[in-house]
């Protein structure tokens, strides 16, 4: 049976939880990913290829890809997050760099349809209380010919490395997290969960098909540790 809360529940805990560890975040996750989630974003950011004018990030967090994104536009990168403490770390951090950060729910985006020419969500659709609703409103404010990527963790193909990667990921990373977030280890149990009932690599392209999007790419990253989806918008 899974630890994960349901519906209005998951909601509450994901965001109680975000608040919780928002000044302890970018220390604990980069170190309990050994700092590879550094080149994740970078290759996600690189994904944008040409669609980089108008640009929103979704579930933004601390605004890592973000800032990334901006990196890639001459326009300012729109970014949300439904935690008010994400939203204020990453404000802190990147205040006047050309990212404006508020709160939105990806759920339900404060946004008319076809605004945006790239939207991307990181490390994000694991917590979220519908993934196919998420894509779905990425979708709807996405422009025609448009690019929707999607970084977060996957699955490794290979059976050892799964299994090392799943023994690391269950048992060790947690206790880290838990630790460098000053937090005891609550949330970071919940982290290794919610991976066990997310599509991943696979899963999450049938998805993204099924929504409607062309062209879905898989991009395994780190033995397929983690994984970015580049889907098309048609038109």
């Amino acid at each position: 049976m899974s630890m994960i809360p349901e519906g209005k529940s998951k909601a509450r805990y994901i965001n109680g939880m975000f608040n919780d560890l928002s000044s302890h975040y970018d220390r604990a996750s980069s170190f309990i990913a050994l700092k590879q989630d550094r080149f994740w974003r970078d290759f996600a950011a690189s994904q944008v290829d040409g669609c980089g004018s108008n640009i929103l990030d979704v579930c933004c967090g601390t605004g890592e890809l973000s800032i990334r994104l901006k990196a890639r536009s001459d326009n300012p990168v729109t970014a949300v997050d439904f935690s008010h403490g994400m939203v204020a770390e990453a404000s802190a951090k990147y205040s006047g760099k050309g990212v404006r950060f508020s709160v939105g729910d990806a759920e339900m985006l404060p946004f008319p349809d076809e605004s945006f020419t790239c939207v991307t969500v990181s490390f994000a659709l694991r917590n979220v209380t519908s993934i196919e609703r998420t894509i779905s409103e990425m979708t709807r404010v996405l422009k025609k010919g448009g690019k929707i990527i999607i970084l977060d963790l996957g699955k490794p193909r290979s059976k050892l490395i799964r299994k090392l990667y799943y023994w690391y990921f269950y048992s060790i990373a947690p206790k880290l997290g838990g630790v460098l977030a000053d937090k005891g280890d609550y949330a970071y149990t919940y982290l290794p969960h919610s991976l066990t009932y997310f599509p991943a690599q696979d899963g999450l392209k049938k998805i993204m098909e099924d929504i409607g999007l062309v062209n879905v790419e898989v991009h395994d990253l780190t033995m397929g540790i983690a994984a970015v989806h580049v889907g098309t918008k048609a038109g």
